[in-house]
């Protein structure tokens, strides 16, 4: 199969079909036992063993129940059949990325992608594959490609890509933010993106930026305890450290009010437990016990 060749207008529209039906096998598969769907297809290709389309088909749920062998020889059985099949690569290559094999799942997107250049999820799998042979920048620019394709891109672009940035140094670091920043826009103010970002700016020291983040999650949140705790952490690693105690106390305040169904929960205790952990470590540094003692009453869950 080469570059080269003419697509048949029919195997485009079926190459297009299935790559958009390989999405929703997982989802399938949630619905119906897979052992039972394989051995439906099965039947199909009995009575139509020419079929490339259910060659495919069946090599996708063997994928998804994770039969390797299998799902590559009707892979390869697919694309002997009809060699305009792309999808077959797109297959192989999601394929390879799982079984942890990034070199044959590059070659196989490589192919993919020299017929559907344009296709996003392509173009982030093989990002996948260019960040674990540890080429971050192709990694980097293949999801920028996945994000100019794609008309609401997945936050997983985004967070990818600015890890891929920042693998490149710290000089890369505001490159990565700025992305992050991007999809924020895009996709509105979505806290995984924040989170990314957040630890982003901590790495270059940027803590007054991180700080803004956190202030802008705790608003837009019901919750505020979690986002005051980390604004005690951040504070802390700044060195500031009586702000930095005032955060981690107003954290343990937030918990004791609420209700005592959630007070008690172990998500809230192990709050409770950091910004404690916090405050002494805050007065330990700072040489200041009484102020640490001051904060104790307000433990939760006693």
């Amino acid at each position: 199969m080469t570059s080269s060749r003419s697509v048949r207008p029919h195997s485009l529209a079926a190459a297009l079909c299935l790559v958009a039906a390989a999405a929703l096998v997982p989802q399938a598969a949630a619905h119906g036992d897979l052992h039972e769907q394989i051995q439906a297809v099965t039947a199909r290709i009995a009575e139509a063993p020419g079929s490339a389309p259910l060659h495919f088909k069946r090599a996708e749920l063997q994928r998804a129940h994770r039969q390797w062998e299998a799902a590559l020889a009707d892979y390869a059985r697919a694309g002997a059949l009809d060699p305009d099949l792309a999808a077959v690569d797109l297959g192989r290559g999601l394929l390879f990325l799982e079984t942890e094999a990034p070199s044959a799942a590059r070659e196989a997107l490589d192919r993919f992608l020299a017929r559907h250049p344009g296709h996003a999820e392509g173009r982030a799998a093989r990002a996948r594959a260019f960040a674990r042979l540890g080429d971050s920048q192709a990694a980097a620019a293949d999801l920028t490609a996945a994000i100019a394709a794609s008309a609401r891109p997945r936050p997983e672009y985004y967070i990818e890509r600015a890890r891929a940035l920042a693998a490149g140094g710290e000089a890369r670091i505001g490159e990565a933010v700025r992305g992050l920043d991007e999809g924020i826009a895009r996709l509105g103010p979505l806290v995984t993106l924040q989170l990314v970002a957040i630890e982003l700016e901590l790495a270059r020291l940027a803590h007054d930026a991180a700080l803004s983040r956190v202030d802008r999650l705790a608003a837009a949140s019901p919750r505020k305890e979690p986002w005051l705790l980390r604004r005690g952490e951040i504070l802390e690693q700044a060195g500031r450290l009586p702000e930095a105690r005032l955060a981690y106390a107003a954290a343990l305040e937030a918990l004791r009010t609420l209700p005592e169904s959630r007070r008690g929960t172990r998500a809230a205790q192990e709050l409770a437990e950091r910004a404690r952990a916090g405050i002494e470590r805050v007065a330990l540094a700072g040489g200041s016990r009484t102020a640490a003692d001051q904060m104790s009453p307000t433990r939760t869950g006693d």
